[in-house]
């Protein structure tokens, strides 16, 4: 099946492209952003047409996710296709249910990897996840953790710094997959 990616630059400028076939991808840049990694340019220079670059026009809240929407409905009449929005903003949420009903097979994913394997935490990882996810449902909101920095320090005091970088970030993506977290302009909130 044909998979069509989208993705909120925005929200999550870090990405790991890698090659694939059958696989289209529009990346969704904001007006104001005049800067790209070179990194980000050479992992996706290879990839020729299958990559597009959607500025989008104007500014305003929720400009770049409006645009992401537009060109999601423009795809809809393709039933051998699979969409993804990569994008750490539950916003997109109800917009996706209600696709999915209209036929559309459509998920909001936080990573590449998400599109295509199965990220697991494994049974140490599990067990640190659970700890995490209890004390930070039990906190009030407003105590909660409002940067990935905060929310990174916050698991590693919770385990006393036994924890490895990779291990703190792989828990925050899971938070992320899970719902249980959005992103906007680098501010944590919880949905719960």
């Amino acid at each position: 099946m044909r998979k069509t990616i989208y993705v909120d630059f925005e929200n999550v400028p870090n990405i790991e492209i890698r090659e694939m076939s059958d696989t289209r991808i529009l990346i969704f840049i904001g007006q104001s952003q005049k800067r790209l990694s070179t990194n980000i340019v050479k992992a996706i220079q290879p990839l020729g047409k299958n990559v597009e670059w959607i500025q989008i026009n104007g500014s305003g809240k929720n400009a770049l996710d409006f645009h992401i929407a537009y060109y999601l409905a423009m795809h809809k009449a393709q039933p051998d296709t699979e969409h993804y929005i990569i994008s750490k903003d539950a916003g997109f949420d109800p917009l996706i249910v209600h696709a999915n009903g209209l036929g559309q097979k459509v998920r909001r994913v936080v990573s590449f990897a998400d599109v295509f394997e199965k990220i697991g935490l494994g049974k140490e990882l599990e067990g640190k996840y659970k700890k995490v996810k209890e004390i930070l449902m039990k906190q009030q909101k407003t105590r909660r953790p409002k940067s990935r920095k905060t929310l990174s320090s916050f698991i590693e005091t919770t385990f006393q710094k036994k924890i490895s970088t990779a291990e703190t970030n792989k828990l925050i993506e899971n938070l992320f997959r899970d719902g249980l977290l959005e992103e906007k302009s680098k501010r944590i909130s919880y949905l719960d």
